[in-house]
């Protein structure tokens, strides 16, 4: 027993103990930034209406907007320029055509840039998302010291890491979890009084899927 005792005390060394136990997310974290993305509009004087390149742009930024997006919807266009008139008539009408599409009005939100002349004007249309960046692998340093002091090696878990850091489809959720949808109250109703009218409530089974599943 004293023997069993003295092994099991040098597994568990000074360089093997509490402090050294970090898990796989504390030695190969990942890395959440947000990033400013941004639609441009060329305004022009000659035309009194968005044109249906610039439906289809804005269509297309919409869409990754309400899977990206995070925080309001931006339109802000120039000042201090002979375009002031047009920017703030165009951006109405993105704004305008924005809520078309399927961007409530809650997240349209306006601003302006100051601009330096009037060559090049533009419309800005911008949101921010997130970026995961995990850690990089392939660290080879220390590897025997840490098979000498019983420890996982350096790159233990760092691929699982970059793997998720890959998959998510919001990496806001790292930071926060995501807001619950509203509750389909029609799909309840529909339960509740087919319940109390005595219909079969559960889902609807297929035998011979099960008896495929056991041979």
């Amino acid at each position: 027993m004293a023997s069993i005792a003295a092994l099991a005390a040098g597994c568990a060394g000074a360089w093997n103990g509490r402090d050294q136990a970090m898990t796989v997310a504390e030695e190969h974290p990942i890395s959440v930034d947000s990033q400013t993305v941004t639609l441009t509009i060329d305004l022009d004087r000659s035309t009194k209406e968005l044109t249906s390149v610039d439906k289809a742009r804005l269509r297309a930024f919409a869409d990754s907007y309400l899977t990206n997006g995070h925080g309001p919807l931006t339109v802000t266009a120039p000042s201090g320029t002979s375009d002031d008139f047009d920017g703030q008539e165009t951006a109405s009408d993105v704004r305008k055509y924005l809520n078309e599409i399927g961007v409530a009005w809650s997240d349209i939100t306006g601003s302006s840039y100051r601009a330096a002349d009037d060559r090049g004007t533009k419309l800005i249309v911008s949101y921010t998302h997130y970026v995961a960046t995990p850690s990089a692998c392939g660290v080879w340093a220390g590897v025997k010291a840490r098979d000498y002091a019983n420890m996982h090696t350096p790159n233990f878990g760092c691929a699982t890491q970059n793997n998720i850091a890959a998959m998510l489809a919001d990496p806001h959720d790292l930071i926060a979890p995501a807001d619950e949808t509203p509750p389909d109250s029609t799909a309840r109703i529909r339960g509740v009084q087919a319940y109390r009218e005595g219909a079969v409530t559960v889902s609807e089974t297929d035998n011979n899927i099960k008896s495929q599943i056991a041979e």
